[in-house]
């Protein structure tokens, strides 16, 4: 009789943990739905991050913190490196990559990386639980701010640092001269010219860096809001992608600002220090440039300068969809890590635990691949930053621009051209034969890899 009873104890105690384990997939402590017997034990586990010295700052800290109070016997190694590009390559060909890599995209080819199989595509994040146990990753990963890295539908790249950019102006300035923010072309227009008249330009770019800031700040939002199909076009290296209608809009616009002399062209032989420092002169209106323009000219402002985002991006009327430009600090995870679940923690906390993502935005002050980023965390950027997300919740759209990551020499084909343009050298004709060359000769290079941008 009690060899009997203890055998229905064990079967009902069996149960009750089965039931205990069963309940255990919908907590937040237990976040993978899909291994709801997961137990989330890292004693004596090492988790692995190396990180570049850059703009993101030391963002792993925190999560790395959170990770160590969570799990007491967990080691989590950060290393912070100028030359991380140069240990992550030893340490992929001793077979020992980092779990976690955050490298300058400079020095480091990310696309190449992911194509040799170095990258672990992110699809075992997206089930796991919210930190609060509401929803799962997938839920609050804004996507349309990571695309880059997306590769046949999957995505390999995670945004640790968004920068947005686009159009910046001085609020003060423009409201001495009578001026309201342009939202449209025409605006836009009329604001150059009531500047012109007291003597000030209404744009202007770094010559030496209009690869980067002309073409990706100013020329591709305004292509894209006129036709986001012809800036998926160039993208692609569609033939003729440069020879599209929207295209030529924008460079007969450009025209007639450089003709109508609201642009001032002694930029062009400027670094970008030395034009920013006439834009804080005040000598032009509009400046073409990324969310860190605070924080990196920090110091030369004058008290009463008020730098703001200007929504627009280069529709002609409210029909159209003004763009917002991103750009992303990225990391990825190595395809060799034996630890998913402990990076699947580290991301889970770095995107849906408020006090976490909190320390990351107060320390980069820039933006995260987080849906409702403005409402949620918007307060802690600084004022001019705060309006780019701003305006994206307002309707901006995201844009990626990937051609210059893909072919690496689009960006100086690019720059050589536009200034070319700008300083009278070459015609819009020419310009378009240019680039359109430059995407022929890639097409035509077996022994590079081809990439295509969704227009979704």
């Amino acid at each position: 009789m009690l060899k009997r009873m203890c055998s229905v104890l064990l079967v009902v105690l069996m149960a009750v943990s089965l039931i205990a384990g069963c309940d255990k997939g919908g907590d937040a402590d237990n976040p993978n739905p899909a291994k709801v017997d997961a137990k989330y034990d890292f004693n004596g586990r090492t988790l692995e991050v190396l990180f570049m010295i850059g703009g993101q700052g030391q963002m792993a800290d925190p999560i790395a913190a959170k990770l160590k109070s969570v799990y007491p016997g967990l080691t989590v190694n950060v290393v912070y490196d100028h030359n991380a590009h140069e240990i992550m390559r030893n340490r992929v060909m001793a077979n020992n990559p980092p779990d976690i890599f955050d490298l300058n995209q400079g020095f480091y080819d990310y696309y190449g990386a992911i194509s040799e199989g170095i990258c672990k595509p992110l699809d075992f994040l997206y089930p796991l639980k919210t930190i609060d146990g509401k929803s799962t990753l997938k839920d609050i990963i804004d996507f349309d701010a990571i695309k880059k890295g997306q590769i046949d539908g999957k995505n390999y790249l995670m945004a640790d640092t968004i920068y947005t950019s686009g159009l910046w102006y001085d609020a003060k300035l423009l409201r001495d001269n009578g001026i309201e923010p342009p939202t449209t072309w025409d605006e836009f227009v009329a604001a150059c010219a009531k500047l012109k008249e007291n003597g000030i330009y209404g744009l202007s770019w770094s010559g030496r860096w209009a690869g980067e800031y002309a073409m990706n700040y100013f020329f591709y939002p305004q292509v894209a809001s006129l036709d986001y199909k012809a800036f998926i076009g160039i993208q692609n290296l569609d033939d003729n992608a440069w020879k599209a209608p929207a295209v030529r809009e924008v460079m007969d616009r450009l025209k007639m600002l450089l003709d109508e002399g609201y642009f001032d062209t002694n930029s062009a032989g400027m670094d970008a220090s030395e034009i920013q420092m006439e834009f804080i002169k005040r000598t032009f209106a509009f400046y073409p440039c990324g969310s860190w323009l605070e924080a990196e000219m920090s110091g030369n402002w004058p008290d009463d300068f008020e730098l703001t985002y200007l929504p627009f991006s280069g529709v002609k009327d409210s029909s159209q969809t003004n763009h917002t430009l991103l750009a992303s600090v990225v990391s990825a995870v190595s395809a060799k890590t034996a630890n998913e679940d402990i990076v699947g923690e580290y991301y889970r906390y770095m995107l849906s635990d408020k006090d976490v993502t909190t320390q990351i935005v107060s320390g980069a002050l820039n933006g995260l691949a987080i849906k409702g980023f403005s409402e949620n965390f918007g307060d802690l950027l600084p004022k001019s930053v705060q309006g780019t997300w701003a305006a994206i919740s307002a309707g901006n759209k995201p844009l990626i621009e990937m051609a210059t990551a893909w072919y690496p020499e689009h960006i100086t084909t690019s720059q050589d051209a536009i200034t070319a343009f700008v300083l009278g050298n070459i015609t819009a004709d020419e310009f378009a034969e240019r680039m359109d060359n430059f995407g022929k000769q890639m097409k035509d290079d077996d022994s590079i890899v081809k990439y295509k941008m969704s227009a979704d």
